[in-house]
């Protein structure tokens, strides 16, 4: 594939569940209801993703492994809810933090992920990072397969983090 890809670093999560939610027209509140459901049950949502086009709504989020029985009580409470969505876990994210972004690094990213055949359930881009995410148990091989192509700092911190900060 030519020159390594320079990245300022790789972090990956813990085990998250992610949630994909596809409505209706007639079903748009759903996204509101959900995310308002979470804000109330103190589920946080590392990672976001919401699209509308006329009435129909997509979304997706990611949610920690741990929230995982406020998300069963949100879901008891609101069959609705329950039923427009699904539910995939446990899942991880792998993030990249490209140095100088270039859509280079997004090519590399889908072409070894597509070679590999490992399984995307969802991307999102900011302006530092570049995040996928994939079957949790897969996140190690996906660097494995990564690696050969990027060029880390040599300083670069553990691919997990060593604390956890949760909000109480």
């Amino acid at each position: 594939m030519g020159k390594k890809i320079r990245v300022n670093g790789i972090k990956l999560s813990q085990e998250l569940i992610h949630i994909n939610l596809l409505t209706q027209p007639e079903e748009e509140h759903l996204v509101n209801r959900l995310m308002r459901s979470m804000a109330e049950n103190r589920i946080n949502c590392p990672i976001v993703q919401y699209s509308a086009m006329d009435r129909r709504v997509q979304g997706a989020c990611c949610i920690d492994m741990e929230d995982s029985p406020r998300l069963n009580h949100v879901l008891s409470q609101d069959p609705d809810l329950a039923n427009a969505l699904e539910l995939i876990s446990p899942v991880g994210a792998l993030s990249l933090f490209p140095h100088q972004f270039s859509l280079k690094i997004l090519g590399c990213l889908m072409h070894v992920i597509g070679k590999a055949d490992l399984p995307m359930y969802g991307m999102a881009a900011s302006l530092s990072a570049l995040t996928f995410t994939t079957d949790f148990a897969l996140l190690e091989k996906a660097i494995k397969l990564l690696r050969p192509h990027l060029s880390l700092p040599r300083n670069h911190a553990p691919f997990r983090p060593q604390l956890r900060i949760r909000t109480v």
